[in-house]
């Protein structure tokens, strides 16, 4: 998937994709998560799975990502 990752709108760290496979039917799925350990977002990320491929769900959860609106940061 060549579509690029906006950074994490919580604190604007770098994005990765990730592609997995559910234990229970090895259905694959994909979802970005934000690299950042102390983020959020690190751990919390939707899930993308399809039935039709691996990379449908690429493309699906990379849109998702990158429609996200920048949330700012209270200080």
């Amino acid at each position: 998937m060549d579509a690029e990752l906006k950074p994490c709108p919580i604190c604007n760290s770098k994005a990765e994709l990730k592609e997995a496979h559910y234990l229970e039917s090895e259905l694959p799925y994909s979802y970005v998560h934000c690299t950042n350990e102390a983020c959020t977002l690190n751990h919390n990320a939707a899930h993308f799975s399809s039935s039709k491929s691996e990379a449908k769900n690429d493309e699906d959860a990379i849109a998702a990502w990158n429609k996200r609106q920048q949330i700012p940061a209270h200080h």
